[in-house]
């Protein structure tokens, strides 16, 4: 019934969801591990070569350091996926992609949609329960890639972009931003519960990757599943491009990208406080450079 696809770098780590999903899951299930531990394929290239050997309809795309808590799990997909209208499943996600480049969270946590058990190193669990409409199953724009479901005649026709996404970021946002494009709905469910061992890296290579699907997806952004009002959406994108910028300015990009990323900071808010500190670390650190 259920193909589970996972890129898997850790035999460790597979072997413990391998497990966890045997005694939750309720359904016939393969999982297909495509061994990734020598770093030789992009998470996108990976998933492709996975769903192609699947022998089941419905395709779960997802982390090896992930745990259910749910039983009967498969069940649920199952039913779920039977909704012709919806296309993606996943646990968490956002109401409304940014046209800023920004993770599906730079929404604003107001507008995500989850119900996840986060376990960081230390041991801290968090659990992400956001669901002020108290519903079974939500609208999102796009889902977090640590577990998402879909039916494998989607995938067929809409693989992952192994092309433009050759690392390990923004390949869930781009398959979910195509998929909603296609009139599909792409829905977080409150009936799974997992936890989830890891936190996405926001570095270097994540800018790249989010500058490839901003020029990818340019036309799209931004989209979702609500009506903003325009104040709303004007501070949701200014906070997005500032957060960008920051990030520019820690991972030491040119000074070209940053300043067309503050101008597009100031044409959202000229004079907000963030933007000018922004702008003043910015000149800061240009002169510092320039003396050093």
């Amino acid at each position: 019934m259920l193909s589970l696809i996972i890129c898997s770098r850790d035999p460790e780590a597979l072997r413990q969801v391998s497990n966890n999903v045997a005694v939750t899951i309720g359904v016939a299930y393969e999982i297909i591990a495509i061994d990734n531990s020598a770093g030789q394929y992009g998470i996108c290239e990976a998933y492709n070569l996975g769903a192609k050997q699947a022998q089941y309809e419905l395709l779960c795309f997802m982390h090896e350091d992930i745990r259910f808590h749910t039983s009967n799990w498969g069940l649920i997909v199952a039913r779920l996926l039977k909704d012709e209208s919806i296309g993606v499943l996943g646990v968490t996600g956002g109401q409304h992609q940014v046209a800023a480049p920004a993770p599906w969270w730079g929404c604003g946590l107001e507008l995500c949609r989850e119900n996840v058990l986060n376990v960081f190193e230390d041991g801290t669990r968090v659990m992400e329960l956001r669901n002020p409409e108290q519903v079974p199953l939500t609208d999102v724009a796009v889902v977090d890639g640590m577990w998402m479901c879909c039916r494998r005649s989607l995938w067929e026709q809409f693989p992952f972009d192994s092309k433009t996404f050759v690392d390990f970021h923004f390949y869930d946002i781009d398959f979910c931003t195509e998929i909603f494009h296609q009139g599909k709905r792409i829905c977080v469910t409150y009936e799974i519960t997992l936890e989830h061992h890891s936190r996405g890296s926001i570095n270097a290579s994540w800018v790249h990757n989010a500058l490839l699907y901003q020029e990818k997806r340019n036309n799209q952004l931004p989209f979702g599943v609500i009506s903003l009002k325009k104040v709303q959406s004007v501070n949701i994108e200014l906070k997005a491009y500032q957060a960008f910028v920051s990030l520019l300015m820690r991972e030491k990009f040119s000074n070209a990208i940053i300043y067309k990323y503050l101008k597009m900071c100031w044409s959202k808010y000229y004079l907000h406080r963030d933007t000018l500190w922004l702008t003043k670390e910015w000149l800061k650190n240009n002169m510092l450079s320039f003396v050093s």
